[in-house]
Formats: structure tokens, sequence, C-alpha cells
């Protein structure tokens, strides 16, 4: 008597391969929406820190350039002709601008030189002029400037009135980051008193 030995083979269902690749699609879909939510994470985390830096580097130079000016005059537009060396004027409610003379003279070329710092609402962005030379923005195109205050106190010499106080030039800034709508604003704002003594 002959024994006969059946083999059978051994493999996948349809219905086991069926469970295995539904598993592999829902796994699959999670690992890729995860992804893209840590790639557009990783997007505006550089968006912001773009603005930031920016608008730091913006605000350094204006602050030391304004700290070491005297005679702040507030105002809300420097285009036309130059102030007078010792014109000062403070804007407790606050302007768009702010000229002062520069300490030294080495940008200005002269002792009576001024340079001014305005926010231009039709660009969007911050702009310096130096004398009677063309204002530069700066900032990159990348940020939008959407408002710009200067506020001056003080500006009154000791020794021609009664004000007491050393002249302070509070900045706030209020950016955002361009062709991103409903983007979060940046606000930015720094004091600044002047470092030489107002006597």
């Amino acid at each position: 008597m002959s024994l006969q030995i059946q083999q059978k083979n051994k493999g996948f269902t349809l219905i086991e391969m069926l469970v295995a690749l539904s598993l592999f699609t829902i796994v699959m879909t999670i690992v890729v929406g995860s992804l893209l939510v840590l790639i557009d994470g990783n997007r505006q985390l550089q968006g912001e820190q773009s603005v930031m830096t920016n608008l730091s580097f913006a605000m350094d130079s204006m602050t030391r350039e304004i700290r070491t000016g005297k005679n702040y005059y507030c105002a809300n537009s420097f285009g036309g002709s130059q102030l007078t060396p010792d014109a000062n004027q403070d804007c407790m409610a606050g302007n768009n601008g702010i000229s002062f003379i520069e300490a030294g003279g080495s940008i200005t070329g002269a002792t009576d030189g001024r340079i001014a710092y305005y926010f231009d609402s039709g660009n969007k962005t911050l702009m310096r002029k130096v004398g009677n030379a063309i204002a530069q923005s700066i900032v990159s195109n990348g940020i939008s400037i959407d408002e710009a205050k200067f506020f001056v106190t003080g500006s009154d010499n000791f020794n021609q009135t009664s004000d007491v106080n050393q002249p302070t030039v509070t900045i706030i800034i209020k950016a955002s980051e361009t062709g991103i709508v409903g983007e979060k604003p940046y606000i930015l704002q720094t004091t600044i008193t002047q470092r030489e003594l107002d006597l």
C-alpha cells in the first residue's frame, strides 16, 4: 500500500491581501498627512524667522543712529526742504517719521546734516533719507510694513526752555509677511533715549 502525501501550497488569501493593503494605505495616509503638516509648519516658522530677523535688523540700525543723534523732529513727511539744524519738535500722539542731526557727521558729511526715518504707506516700507539724497527702503521686499509710529518727548533743549526731560523716542512697527493672506501681524516696539546730555 502506497501512501500518497498531499502537498498543500501555502499562501495569502484574497481577504488577507485586502486587509493588509487597507492597513498599509491607512498608515501611509497618516504618515504623509503628518509629514505635510510638518513641512507647512516649517515653512511658516522660516517665514516668521525671516520677518523677525529683518525687522530686528531695521529696528537696531534705526536705534543706533537715533540714540547718538540729537534735535529730534517728528513729522509725517520729509519730502520737502531740509530742516534747519536746530529744529526740534515733540509728537506725543505719534507721527510717521523722525528726523535728527547725526552725531559726528560721518554719514551726512556735515555736523548739521540730518537723517530721517519714515513710514512710506504707499509702498508699505520704512525709508531712510540722508540729507537731501533719495530715500532708500531699509526692509526687504518680503516684508510689508502695515504701520509705523514715532513718538518724541523732551526734544526741547534744557538751556532754552524749562524742559528737564532727556529726549526720548519710542518706535512702534506693525508688519506682516508680503503675499500671505490672514498672516498674523508682527509688532515691535522700542524706546530710545538720546545719549548726549540735553544741556
